[in-house]
């Protein structure tokens, strides 16, 4: 498994430290929606289309950066 760490100002350590990088996927929005899996084609051709496909997959995963010295969790959208 890759470990990434990043430098970051933690807010509870008030220092800068190590954090550990997360990806997490964000929930699905056409869960419980008839026609999902056409929905979901569509707007990711269209989202594809309009900022890349790199971009357009990396919209679908939150960061999370959690401090090793003290165990707070960032969440970045």
């Amino acid at each position: 498994m890759l470990k990434q760490t990043e430098m970051c100002f933690c807010k509870s350590c008030a220092a800068s430290t190590h954090h550990i990088l997360v990806l997490v996927r964000k929930p699905n929005p056409f869960k419980n929606v008839k026609n999902r899996k056409r929905k979901e084609f569509i707007a990711g051709l269209i989202k594809g289309l309009m900022v890349g496909p790199f971009i357009a997959a990396m919209d679908d995963f939150s960061r999370h950066l959690i401090c090793e010295k003290c165990g707070t969790t960032t969440i970045d959208d």
